[in-house]
């Protein structure tokens, strides 16, 4: 069916795209009945989550006794281990290709951890004893922010009931969101005493020739040189390839690659131990800080020297912990070019969080940016992102888009423009908007859901604070 210029159906449906989605909104189909009516929200809010893949609530319900009593026994069955002066780890398993097993519809999360973990054949290491923790079985695509604050609120309990028993946890995660659920426990666990790592593989632990042996042993070994007391890292890891990384500067590199994972922000050589004076010298820990460690250049131990001492350069506070994160980050992403300013306008009026992604040296389509800024003045959150890791956003090196860097006089300030992993991004939006405990104050037809100036004001404050070394 063609709609021309001037048709009821077409002006009605220019009408409708100026008002925010909402169960209220009914949308025409356009098939060959014009006057049928089809609402895509009611349809998307009454598709239920797939049986196998628990809400919060059911894990709080279901789960959380049975982690209960794998608690209860815990100092117990360790207190001897450690008395005999054994590294004692706890895996908490998640899920992930690690634990899968073929199926008639492709690889799934399939058995135990412990079914998993006695398939890899590690060889016997007598400083090590590893406690296995079955906390879900999901495949990564799936889990969300419902299934990280859960997992955090395990490790707390744990920390809580056994902190003199055991030195590392490591958790078992399947890659495609390893990357934003380590980051979500960055912000949720900060101040954490321990380190906990995450790794996972590209193949199931159960398959033969599976890279999942690899993984578990540099993770165990990252845990063992992790938790040493003379230069404890008390981090969220990702170890998961040839390189452990801060959770907030983890990225993926690719399905296939045997460095499955590496640092966002930083170029891919390794470190000696002397490159952390000379970037103590000029300021630039936060910028050049690398990877943990490295396996692959044989520079790990340098690589700690240089980590450890940025993470003591950096302000470490008691621990204290944040969980109640209710909402996901409801986050798509934009980049500003290439877009028409209608299309644009109706995205930012839908988002509850925009996140537009600005081009090279900050350059940007100028319409596109006068739409966001004045979105902004009227109490939509908006953000702009560097493009790349290593992007110099100078907002006014070029004509096109300078205008990011207006002030807004309704909110006092000028809106951030970040430069930090999007899973990272992703993760502190959330975390800041919970931990802030703002509340929207309006939901208007041509604008959607709009926030107090205060309120906008101390959320971009927050957003600018490097909370856990993610900014560079």
């Amino acid at each position: 069916m063609s709609l021309e210029r001037g048709d009821p159906a077409e002006q009605e449906l220019r009408r409708l795209a100026t008002l925010p989605i909402g169960p209220q909104i009914e949308n025409y189909e356009l098939s060959s009945d014009p006057n049928r009516l089809f609402n895509l929200v009611n349809y998307a809010e009454a598709i239920p989550l797939p049986e196998h893949v628990p809400s919060y609530a059911d894990l709080r319900k279901g789960t959380y006794p049975v982690f209960e009593k794998f608690l209860e026994g815990l100092r117990e069955r360790l207190r001897g281990v450690r008395e005999n002066g054994k590294k004692v780890l706890i895996v908490l398993g998640t899920g992930g290709t690690f634990q899968s097993a073929e199926t008639d519809h492709g690889l799934a999360p399939l058995g135990s951890l412990r079914e998993s973990f006695n398939a890899l054949g590690l060889p016997e290491d007598p400083s090590v004893y590893v406690e296995l923790c079955d906390l879900m079985n999901l495949d990564s695509s799936q889990m969300n922010v419902d299934h990280w604050r859960f997992l955090a609120e395990a490790i707390i309990a744990i920390e809580s009931k056994a902190s003199d028993i055991y030195d590392a946890i490591i958790v078992t995660h399947g890659t495609d969101t390893m990357a934003k659920g380590a980051a979500y426990l960055a912000f949720m666990l900060q101040g954490f005493p321990k380190s906990i790592i995450f790794t996972g593989s590209q193949e199931p632990a159960r398959k033969r020739g599976s890279d999942a042996k690899d993984q578990m042993e540099r993770a165990i070994t990252t845990a063992k040189i992790a938790s040493r007391t003379e230069r404890l890292i008390a981090e969220v890891m990702i170890a998961c390839g040839l390189r452990v990384t801060r959770a907030v500067w983890g990225a993926k590199l690719g399905d296939k690659t045997i460095n499955v994972f590496g640092p966002w922000n930083q170029p891919q050589g390794g470190f000696d131990a002397s490159d952390w004076d000379i970037a103590a010298q000029t300021g630039t820990l936060h910028k050049l800080a690398p990877a943990l460690l490295d396996y692959g250049t044989g520079k790990s131990y340098g690589s700690l020297k240089f980590a450890r001492h940025a993470i003591d350069h950096e302000h470490k506070g008691p621990f204290q912990p944040f969980t109640d994160i209710t909402n996901p980050a409801d986050i798509i992403p934009a980049t500003l070019t290439d877009k028409s300013p209608i299309a644009f306008a109706g995205h930012l009026i839908r988002q509850r969080i925009n996140i537009l992604t600005q081009l090279g040296s900050a350059t940007a389509d100028d319409r596109l940016v006068a739409i966001a800024l004045e979105a902004a003045r009227r109490g939509k959150i908006v953000l702009f992102q560097a493009p790349f890791a290593d992007s110099k956003v100078q907002a006014g090196t070029y004509a096109a888009g300078a205008a990011v860097r207006t002030h807004l006089d309704v909110i006092q300030r000028k809106l951030p423009i970040l430069n930090t992993s999007p899973a990272a991004l992703d993760a502190k939006t959330n975390f800041a908007l919970s931990r802030l405990g703002i509340k929207q104050v309006g939901n208007s037809p041509g604008l959607g859901v709009f926030y107090s100036s205060e309120d906008l004001r101390m959320f971009y404050d927050l957003m600018e604070q490097n909370l856990v070394g993610e900014l560079v």
